[in-house]
């Protein structure tokens, strides 16, 4: 199930990784006599992917960069359950897999690790059919779940004009090669912060449908994975961010997946510029993120990892003239 993790609202790790034992990550999870455990087959913001084989079939093993404190490991296990509802419920996603002692996240050797059932995925698309997406963004939020707890900042508050033009200054003051480039595009991340509005708490949602966790098997079948984030949310405002990330900027592939949400039963509606909130809280704190590890950076290789995300942020900023045309597009379905 090689994947990388999206940016989100955790702190940046260290990177600081130790091996976990084989033959303990098999038996903490009842997953048989372990054969090997491969290297990373796939690294993100926040974890490593690797592949374990035992004499019962093959699982992923994810592996936390940095330690979990207590907050977080509990908030890890809610979402744990969340996605083993979903899994339950039919949806197309690697089995999280119990310790024997009931827990999804296990501590070895001051390590935090989690198992999977293994799934081989290919590489992340944003062309995928709409039709099926939508129907599958549908039949995921009718799992049944409650919401727990408030609603992070990371999904739903701006950054403000005050830390961008903060940004740019260190930016500018630092030799960074996208300066101008935040510069220019700055009044334009400050105008679009005005549709942030705060998110009702509805039900749990997956929260990080970005095209990284929303991919096809090797078997062409669709394939939810990585719920790290979950946690409550208006489900209207996950629809718009699928519009945003898989209706490629065209019209007719936003209304395809937006008819097949509705009349596979979604809840979410587009009403408003609002339902966009989503959106642009996440687009901009993960853009926020790269900015402040590039400054901070000490070393060549996370600079140019940092650069890649900026790049990738200020390329095509998701401006207000943007959010009101897929307003517009889809409104009215």
């Amino acid at each position: 199930m090689p994947t990388t993790d999206s940016a989100s609202p955790d702190v940046p790790p260290s990177g600081r990784l130790s091996p976990v034992d084989a033959p303990e990550v098999a038996f903490v999870f009842g997953l048989g006599r372990a054969i090997t455990l491969s290297g990373p087959v796939a690294r993100g913001e926040l974890g490593e992917i690797r592949q374990l084989v035992t004499d019962r079939g093959s699982w992923a093993v994810k592996q936390d960069l940095d330690p979990l404190s207590p907050a977080d490991v509990a908030r890890a296990e809610a979402s744990a359950a969340f996605h083993h509802r979903c899994w339950e419920a039919g949806i197309p996603t690697p089995e999280p897999l119990p310790t024997r002692t009931g827990h999804f996240v296990a501590e070895l050797g001051g390590e935090h690790v989690r198992a999977y059932s293994w799934v081989d995925l290919v590489d992340p698309d944003t062309s995928p059919d709409p039709g099926p997406v939508g129907e599958l963004l549908a039949r995921l939020h009718a799992v049944p779940a409650p919401p727990e707890g408030p609603v992070h900042d990371w999904f739903e508050a701006p950054i403000g004009e005050a830390e961008w033009k903060g940004l740019l200054k260190g930016s500018r003051a630092a030799g960074a090669p996208y300066a101008e480039r935040l510069g220019e595009v700055l009044p334009g991340l400050v105008e679009v912060e005005s549709i942030l509005t705060p998110m009702r708490a509805v039900q749990t949602c997956h929260l990080d449908l970005w095209s990284d966790n929303l991919r096809r098997t090797t078997a062409g079948e669709l394939c939810v994975i990585d719920f790290d984030s979950a946690g409550p949310a208006d489900p209207s405002r996950e629809v718009g961010m699928l519009l945003f990330e898989l209706g490629q900027g065209e019209g007719a592939r936003q209304r395809r997946l937006y008819d097949a949400y509705l009349e596979a039963g979604g809840p979410g509606l587009i009403t408003g510029p609002a339902d966009f909130s989503l959106t642009v809280a996440q687009l901009h704190h993960i853009g926020h993120r790269h900015l402040t590890m590039w400054l901070a950076a000490r070393d060549p290789e996370a600079r140019a990892r940092s650069l890649a995300g900026v790049e990738e942020f200020l390329g095509e900023p998701f401006l207000l003239a943007d959010v009101d045309r897929l307003v517009a597009e889809v409104a009215g379905s």
